[in-house]
């Protein structure tokens, strides 16, 4: 929101959007697989493991510290309405993921992602709702593994794949993109490998570190070693 005040009227073509729905979505049971020994699923939730795994990446106090400091409480409520207010003066157009449970005007040109989900109890499609007069449309993209597995690095990342597929379809050449909500940094790293140009904000500093380390190395080819020292990947390989 303070971003967004500095900004003039209508300077980004597109805000490409994923706020919070308001549902409690990283403390979920999203994303988990099935626990074969005992017929059901392991019960945890896609923030409850990414928390493990930064957990024991750490040690001592900066164990306690990273499992902390991974916020899990920022989907209890919706965006507020001056939000979405500035969001529409400072963008010419708008692509806003769950905007079925947001109050927004009535579209045709929804997007729908067929997520391809195996398992019933959890959400088939996911809705994005779109400011373009235009017929809806349907992706259907795998989110569980094979090609398009990634590695999680947020409780509700969705793939580049995605990005790449809302870009080619809405965005042309010359276009100004805002992310407000930037979270795992995909559509980032879609806008980057396009050749779009790209603003991004990301309020939790823990989040905002682990998608511009993603960044870096899928778009930048870059690793950065425990000591510091930072490498393009070519180089490591040449060392």
């Amino acid at each position: 929101m303070e971003y967004m005040k500095s900004i003039p009227d209508k300077f980004f073509d597109l805000a490409i959007v994923d706020p919070p729905y308001g549902i409690n979505a990283p403390n979920m049971n999203m994303g988990t697989n099935m626990n074969r020994k005992h017929g059901g699923y392991n019960g945890e939730s896609v923030a409850q493991g990414l928390k493990k795994g930064r957990l024991n990446r750490g040690a001592g106090k900066l164990k306690s510290r990273a499992l902390n400091m991974m916020s899990c409480d920022w989907d209890f409520s919706p965006p507020s309405k001056e939000y979405f207010d500035e969001l529409f003066r400072v963008s010419r157009n708008q692509i806003i993921w769950g905007g079925n449970y947001f109050n927004l005007p009535p579209s045709r040109g929804i997007v729908c992602w067929d997520k391809m989900q195996p398992w019933e109890n959890f959400s088939q499609v996911e809705l994005a709702w779109t400011s373009f007069d235009c017929p809806a449309s349907l992706i259907r993209l795998s989110n569980t593994g094979g090609a398009n597995k990634e590695t999680k690095i947020h409780p509700t990342q969705k793939p580049v794949a995605l990005y790449h597929f809302l870009l080619k379809k809405f965005v042309r050449s010359g276009n100004r993109l805002l992310d407000t909500h930037l979270g795992s940094g995909s559509s980032r790293i879609a806008a980057y490998k396009m050749g779009f140009d790209f603003w991004g904000t990301e309020i939790d500093k823990e989040y905002f570190d682990a998608q511009e380390k993603r960044f870096r190395e899928e778009c930048l080819g870059e690793v950065r070693l425990k000591n510091g020292n930072v490498y393009k990947q070519k180089e490591l390989f040449e060392l």
